[in-house]
């Protein structure tokens, strides 16, 4: 071992210094990289355990909160039905619900603007039409602005047609319809309304039924004959 040891003295003497500090160099590395070997080994070990860990923890933080919620759900009053079958129940609903909510939005979209007054006036021509396409007179069609007597004869303003929206019970502006039709020039009246290019709903009637002589002009039957019609009053919200 002396012997060794006094070769080992002997060459290290003989080197030169700039060989010397490479060397010491190098095995300082040597060192330092088996020390950071032991170390790494059992640091990357607890590392990952760590990360296992946490992942773990994860699926089980997410399994308690679906299990609250499912003991949520139980505990509600479903009438005995499954929760799956519930949740299938209720998005149908909701489906119903978008499906109204579409239709409804459609509707409104019908109804004249209250501001388009070209667009009521053109509305007014296609009922009075209607009506005269088949067996029935119009005697009258007028705007129904308010209880006030003698303003329905007003021509329609914006601010006229607003006012009466915010008084009518159906919170759209009214015509009243006054004419004389024989049953089938009446149902062929209303089945026409939803024809229009507009809403022109019927929200209230008054219908009577009169009789009268009309004089015939032909030779051979009797000089008068009875007649029969309905006196119709309506309420048409547009």
């Amino acid at each position: 071992m002396n012997k060794l040891f006094r070769q080992a003295a002997g060459a290290w003497n003989r080197l030169l210094p700039a060989e010397r500090h490479q060397l010491a160099g190098a095995a300082c590395f040597l060192i330092a990289l088996c020390y950071g070997l032991l170390l790494w080994q059992p640091g990357n070990k607890q590392l990952g355990d760590l990360i296992y860990k946490e992942q773990k923890q994860n699926v089980r933080n997410r399994a308690a909160s679906k299990g609250k919620n499912d003991a949520a759900l139980q505990k509600l009053n479903l009438d005995g039905l499954d929760i799956q079958v519930t949740r299938r129940e209720l998005a149908k609903v909701r489906e119903s619900l978008a499906a109204l909510e579409a239709e409804r939005a459609r509707l409104l979209a019908r109804f004249v603007p209250l501001d388009d007054l070209e667009t009521l006036q053109a509305l007014k021509s296609e009922i009075a039409r209607l009506a005269e396409s088949g067996d029935m007179e119009v005697t009258a069609l007028e705007h129904i602005y308010g209880n006030r007597a003698g303003n329905n004869d007003q021509p329609p303003t914006p601010d006229l047609l607003k006012k009466a929206s915010e008084s009518s019970p159906y919170k759209r502006p009214l015509l009243r319809l006054r004419g004389r039709a024989s049953y089938r020039g009446l149902m062929e009246f209303l089945d026409g309304l939803s024809t229009l290019s507009r809403v022109a709903a019927p929200v209230w009637s008054n219908i009577t039924v009169k009789t009268g002589n009309v004089r015939r002009n032909d030779t051979f039957g009797s000089p008068n004959t009875t007649k029969q019609w309905l006196e119709v009053e309506m309420h048409l919200a547009i």
